[in-house]
């Protein structure tokens, strides 16, 4: 499907969530969470599955995403040192972190990479999306999120073990064990993949039109020039710090990753700030701006190059 097409399908999903959680707010947010974790158990395994049967297992796949999970954990440093000297209170310490913090890697990321790169850029996408932090992204943007807001973080090993071990770590396994026993599953999931990639655009911004609040938007001038700064971060700052990376390490870091971690804010962001009590109104204004500036930018860089 052409840019401009992907587009207005993506822009009919966000406006069917909005008027969704309009129409009937009280069903919106069960249905996304029930939305969610159909996504998150379901088509997140497909494509995980078809990365660690694709993906080359070798040392200069392995140096690249060293070299993101440096990029990340600068970034993210950043964007907590930021967050401490800009906000105006804790919880919007928390909102601003997370908007440093945290890429849009599959909702934006998996269709656009897969439209870009192709399926061997796919499968580097889902690496970048599993291990940008090292360990699971939702642990990171969670404890985070838990510490900055109403919430607690989790206090044993069980809670802990549930964050860290999922659904699509627990297929990335059975992936690799397959692999490593020398059965070749390629032909099966590649078609499945391009289904799921194609339908997570669509689900995704339906998650966001369900989630989005939709209280009155009142930003002052501080408030903008407050976000507009993890917005750069995201879309400048981060493939900034990666290429520094390259040039100091000389480490060869495939393209794909530049695009993934010029991502916008990431939309579970907008969810945990619901869930432990951040400021909404700030959440919206970082992930709504970065989205409309990179899906513009996408738009028109598949349309010239299509």
């Amino acid at each position: 499907m052409p840019g401009p097409g992907i587009a207005l399908l993506w822009a009919a999903s966000f406006a069917v969530g909005i008027w969704w959680q309009w129409r009937s707010p009280q069903t919106a947010a069960p249905w996304n969470k029930r939305i969610f974790n159909f996504y998150f158990h379901f088509f997140a395994p497909v494509v995980v599955l078809f990365a660690y049967t694709v993906v080359p297992a070798d040392a200069t796949t392995l140096a690249g995403l060293a070299a993101v999970i440096a990029a990340s954990w600068i970034v993210l440093g950043l964007g907590l040192g930021y967050a401490r000297a800009a906000a105006r209170d804790r919880g919007e310490q928390g909102a601003l972190a997370l908007g440093c913090g945290f890429t849009n890697t599959v909702t934006l990321g998996y269709p656009v990479v897969n439209a870009v790169f192709g399926p061997a850029g796919l499968a580097l996408q889902v690496l970048f999306a599993q291990f940008m932090y090292l360990i699971p992204i939702v642990s990171v943007s969670t404890t985070i999120a838990a510490h900055y807001g109403n919430g607690t973080r989790p206090r044993n090993w069980k809670s802990i073990l549930r964050q860290v071990v999922n659904v699509p770590l627990v297929f990335a396994g059975i992936a690799v064990a397959i692999r490593a026993a020398g059965f070749d599953i390629e032909p099966y999931v590649t078609a499945p993949t391009d289904w799921v990639v194609f339908l997570m655009g669509p689900i995704g911004f339906l998650e966001l039109g369900l989630a989005l609040p939709l209280d009155r938007i009142s930003h002052d001038v501080a408030d903008l020039w407050r976000g507009a700064v993890p917005i750069l971060m995201r879309l400048a700052v981060a493939p900034g710090i990666l290429f520094a990376i390259h040039l100091v390490s000389g480490i060869d870091i495939p393209g794909v990753y530049y695009l993934s971690i010029a991502m916008p804010a990431a939309f579970h962001t907008l969810i945990l700030a619901r869930v432990y009590g951040l400021p909404g109104p700030m959440m919206r204004l970082i992930v709504v701006m970065s989205t409309a500036i990179m899906v513009s930018a996408i738009v028109v860089g598949l349309a010239f190059f299509d």
